[in-house]
């Protein structure tokens, strides 16, 4: 969305997540594939919450 958060954003905060001793769970809603038809965004949102699940 034009004023969500960027990938970046995205990893950054996930990574912060993960780190806590307190988070021991995590579920992502509400992505519409209709509206990604070649996949595009489907594949940048993916690696953007691996790259947070996973941090280097």
């Amino acid at each position: 969305m034009p004023d969500g958060l960027s990938y970046d954003e995205l990893s950054h905060l996930l990574e912060a997540l993960v780190s806590s001793k307190l988070a021991v769970g995590i579920q992502f809603t509400i992505f519409d594939p209709d509206l990604d038809p070649d996949g595009h965004l489907a594949k940048e949102l993916a690696a953007a919450i691996i790259k947070g699940l996973n941090p280097a």
